[in-house]
């Protein structure tokens, strides 16, 4: 039992790694071969409606799967979260109609908004599984699912694009390779830890929704204020001109190294999040301090060394990664970098947080950080180019941490002086 328990251990760490890595490369790859199929900017119309579609995964999301991972005590069963992650992957297909409607996107644009949030949604779909996975002890399995679902849908969408340089006909294609991963590997094996079957009981799902809707309405401001800056650059520098698209591109090359350090750091504490919450239920403070403190300072670690190697190669290695040059701008790359090391900051406590069931508090600061963010990531793009929107990205995910860790802080006290007695009830 113990050796199985450490090659799982090993086993858990090594595709996280595997699985987020190839998740976080998917996106550059995507970007880069609609660009050499369609042009720049294709390939910057592609990145923003990616992005939108990665917002609005967090509607299909809900925030369960923290909920879900850190249910030590049984909380809710599997067939509950299953249940209400069909009903939130029906709003996130409204919503990836309605979106691009609303905002008045027409023709080409129009599709790969509606198209892109379908296949996010795919990823949506796949969690709920993979959470079950991880609740059991089985990460390696949720980190196999996301590197098998990912390479299959990125291959079928290189070979279609290169082939047909049809961005619209390829992305149909891509959503399809992915709802093929979804059954050929999560639906597969999910019996072999629950029965993956529907349960529409009113009271619970109404008492999950309870659980787990102010984390949800938090995650939709924290991916909109981590993308601010993207929108706000699409916004001030779009229109027909290539010299325009030019920008918008070097930013979205410039702004990838910030999703590296969350995936660096997401290899730190993913695969502990369930321990993390262990420690706290039983009321072992000491132990959740501890494990709270060593993340985040790799979190430290990480930013760092990102930093380092920005400085070093960092320009050279996204212009080569890109196929566009980026010189002149490593201040900006730089900040961003820095920016992202707060963001991943930011998150480690807010998972600190979520697995103390502070979900008001959460609400309340991902609220004062998005009136922050609303206030100068818009001007400051107008005003300082990219240079301000580097700087009012890592400015707004500095003043994120500082108000989480805050937040932290005085719920951790508060509970120290309580006694350690399970979860506190909001």
């Amino acid at each position: 039992m113990t050796g199985n328990k450490t090659d799982y251990t090993r086993d858990n760490f090594l595709w996280n790694m595997i699985g987020s890595v190839l998740y976080a490369l998917a996106t550059i790859l995507l970007v880069r071969l609609t660009r050499q199929a369609a042009g720049t900017g294709a390939g910057a119309d592609f990145n923003i409606a990616l992005k939108t579609g990665q917002i609005l995964l967090t509607v299909g999301y809900f925030e369960i799967r923290p909920f879900q991972v850190t249910d030590v005590k049984g909380e809710y069963q599997f067939q509950d979260y299953f249940s209400l992650r069909i009903l939130t992957c029906a709003l996130m297909a409204v919503s990836g109609f309605l979106f691009p409607w609303l905002t008045g996107e027409e023709g080409t644009r129009f599709l790969l908004f509606f198209l892109l949030c379908l296949y996010k949604l795919m990823d949506g779909a796949a969690d709920v599984f993979e959470g079950e996975f991880q609740k059991n002890g089985r990460m390696d399995l949720a980190g196999k699912s996301v590197a098998f679902r990912t390479v299959l849908s990125v291959a079928v969408y290189a070979a279609a694009v290169l082939v047909t340089k049809d961005v619209v006909f390829s992305v149909c294609l891509m959503v399809l390779a992915a709802a093929a991963g979804v059954l050929l590997f999560n639906v597969l094996l999910i019996g072999a830890f629950a029965r993956p079957r529907f349960s529409f009981d009113r009271k619970r799902l109404k008492r999950l929704v309870g659980s787990t809707a102010l984390l949800f309405v938090g995650s939709v401001l924290c991916l909109y204020i981590f993308n601010a800056s993207v929108y706000a650059v699409d916004e001030v520098y779009r229109g027909s001109e290539a010299a325009l698209a030019d920008v918008r591109y070097a930013y979205a090359c410039l702004f990838m190294p910030t999703s590296v350090i969350n995936l660096a750091s997401g290899f730190l504490f993913k695969p502990v999040l369930t321990t993390l919450a262990s420690h706290y239920a039983q009321g072992r403070l000491k132990e959740f301090a501890g494990l709270s403190g060593k993340l985040l300072g790799g979190v430290l670690l990480i930013t760092g060394a990102a930093l380092a190697g920005g400085a070093m190669i960092g320009l050279p290695v996204l212009s080569a990664v890109y196929g566009f040059h980026l010189n002149g701008y490593l201040a900006e790359l730089e900040i961003l970098i820095l920016g992202g090391g707060f963001n991943a900051a930011g998150i480690v406590l807010y998972y600190v947080m979520t697995v103390m069931r502070r979900q008001r508090e959460i609400l309340i600061g991902y609220g004062i950080v998005t009136a922050a963010t609303l206030a100068v990531s818009a001007a400051a793009v107008q005003r300082f180019g990219l240079m301000g929107a580097a700087v009012s990205y890592c400015g707004v995910m500095a003043f994120e941490t500082a108000v989480f860790g805050g937040m932290a802080w005085i719920a951790y006290r508060r509970r120290k002086r309580e006694g350690a007695a399970g979860y506190e009830n909001d």
